[in-house]
């Protein structure tokens, strides 16, 4: 799934010090340069979110320059912030839209900070709904001026200013630390939201929008989504300076692997051991017996398989064990939606079952090491 990403590129400039004396020219800080920081805001803090969450997303960005919000933080605290606003071509943004095919992004963002790029929203949005595309707007401008838009996020202060009040389509209104209200086709929501200690809010915004966006390249419900944005958004705000999410601040990663695993060996260990290593949940899939019997003959499991779970169970890695009965877990994998597969290195990635599904790990094998010579070993 593609997502697109337009509007505002904004710079952020961060600039750390500390001080141990007020100025004798006026009551301020003097300020001791330690170290400085830019990252992108804005667009291209959606699309720099997203793209560290394993997201296919592209951003449009056609402008060399860009506003910068210059921010002195001294000792950890804000002494102020100085902007350089840049106002951008809005028609020779939309020239460059109206140029384009659309037609492989299921999603596309609209990143409104009202600096110019998109001064021609309407008719972007028309172009954009000519390919399909469900349009997602964080808005600074009426609500008149993303009629068609598939959804719109407004915090609350928006939500009456611009005219959002009014809205027909589907919406989501945040509210700094209060409860995120939401209508999606059709269906309400009201989502409480827990109360983390802030140490800066620059980006919440954009990152709930970028969470909620990756939950929906998940196929995950909206409530999901709604949940996995708050999540962002609360990450966000309890770091200082502009913050970028892992896929860790969301949702525990699930890891899974799979075998028969009859008689263990170091081979097993090794790969259970190097599978923990990349998320915070390890599922490890086990062939029934009679799924063996069809796989190795008739002599095989030499273990039945309420032995080979509690093995299995008994390890420091796995944290779950399933059965399945079918000759491969690829029903498994697709109820799961584990965020990588660990194969051994006897695989090639082409080779591992649901490859097609989600990312794929291989172990390197340990030679010597393998059910098949340790039963030959002992006849």
């Amino acid at each position: 799934m593609k997502i697109l990403v337009l509007g505002d590129v904004i710079i952020d400039k961060y600039i750390y010090g500390t001080s141990t004396r007020i100025s004798p020219e006026a009551p301020v800080p003097v300020v001791k340069y330690q170290r400085e920081v830019e990252t992108l805001g804005g667009a291209g803090l959606v699309y720099e979110n997203l793209k560290s969450l394993d997201v296919d997303v592209e951003l449009v960005d056609i402008f060399d320059e860009a506003s910068v919000k210059t921010r002195v933080i001294c000792d950890g605290h804000y002494v102020t912030r100085i902007d350089n606003d840049y106002h951008a071509d809005g028609k020779q943004y939309l020239n460059y839209i109206l140029s384009r095919d659309f037609s492989g992004y299921e999603y596309v963002i609209l990143s409104d900070y009202n600096k110019g790029t998109l001064d021609e929203s309407l008719k972007i949005i028309e172009h954009l709904n000519t390919f399909g595309c469900k349009v997602i707007v964080d808005p600074k401008e009426h609500a008149n001026q993303y009629k068609d838009a598939w959804l719109v996020k407004p915090n609350n202060s928006e939500f009456t200013k611009f005219g959002f009040n009014e809205w027909q389509g589907n919406i989501i209104t945040t509210n700094a630390g209060d409860n995120v209200i939401a209508s999606i086709n059709g269906v309400d929501y009201n989502l409480p939201v827990a109360q983390v200690e802030v140490s800066d809010v620059t980006g919440a915004g954009d990152c709930f929008l970028a969470a909620f966006v990756y939950g929906l390249t998940k196929s995950y419900g909206y409530m999901k989504c709604l949940e996995i944005a708050i999540k962002g958004s609360r990450c966000a705000v309890q770091h200082v300076g502009t913050y970028t999410l892992a896929v860790s601040d969301l949702e525990e990663r699930i890891v899974f692997t799979n075998g028969v695993f009859d008689i263990l060996h170091k081979g097993h260990f090794e790969l259970l051991a190097e599978a923990k290593t990349l998320g915070g949940k390890l599922i490890v899939g086990v062939n029934s017996d009679a799924s063996v019997r069809r796989l190795k003959g008739q002599t095989r499991p030499i273990n039945n398989q309420m032995k080979r779970i509690s093995q299995l169970e008994i390890l420091p890695w796995v944290d779950q064990v399933i059965v399945f009965n079918e000759d491969t877990p690829y029903e498994l994998i697709k109820k799961l939606k584990p965020h990588v597969i660990v194969k051994g290195g006897d695989y090639t990635v082409d080779q591992v079952v649901g490859h097609d599904l989600t990312d794929v790990h291989l172990v390197q094998t340990v030679e010597g090491y393998s059910t098949t010579s340790i039963i030959e070993a002992s006849k």
